[in-house]
Order: structure tokens, then C-alpha cells, then sequence
């Protein structure tokens, strides 16, 4: 089952700019593995609604997977989904 998240993310990034940590309701949980990632660009035609993001598929420590991604124009972080 898959839940489909719409909130910011807090996240930890690693001396090399790659998703170390996540912030979830109990504290902080380690990335443990990336997945899966890649880039979505969308409606460049529409110049107030451009889509640029980087997802990222990723375990965390204690094996929920989670998937997140990074707002390009704006370098925010938000969630877009959990799997069960």
C-alpha cells in the first residue's frame, strides 16, 4: 500500500549534497539505502508553473521506504509518499 504524502520535509544532507538523514514524527532515522532517484520537468512551456524536481526513493533505518523530493527552483524538500 502506498500513502501519498503533500507536507515539507527536514532532511540532512552529507558533505557530498547526498540525503543522509530524514526528520519523521519520533525524531531522526539515517538513510540507509537510495533506491531510486530521478528528475521531473514539466510545463517549462507555462512560465508560472514550471515543475523541476530531483525524487528520491530511499530505506531508512528500521525498513520504512519513503520517497521525497527536492523543489529545484525553490531547494525545498517535501514528502510525496510512503510504502508499506
Amino acid at each position: 500500500m502506498t500513502e501519498l504524502l503533500a507536507a515539507e520535509a527536514e532532511v540532512r544532507l552529507d558533505p557530498e549534497g547526498r540525503l543522509a538523514a530524514v526528520r519523521v514524527p519520533d525524531g531522526w532515522r539515517r538513510v540507509d539505502e537510495l533506491a531510486l532517484t530521478w528528475r521531473v520537468e514539466t510545463d517549462w512551456w507555462r512560465p508560472a508553473t514550471p515543475i523541476r524536481r530531483d525524487y528520491v526513493r530511499c530505506l531508512l533505518a528500521g525498513g520504512e521506504c519513503v520517497e521525497l523530493y527536492r523543489d529545484l527552483d525553490a531547494g525545498s524538500w517535501h514528502w510525496a509518499r510512503r510504502y508499506d
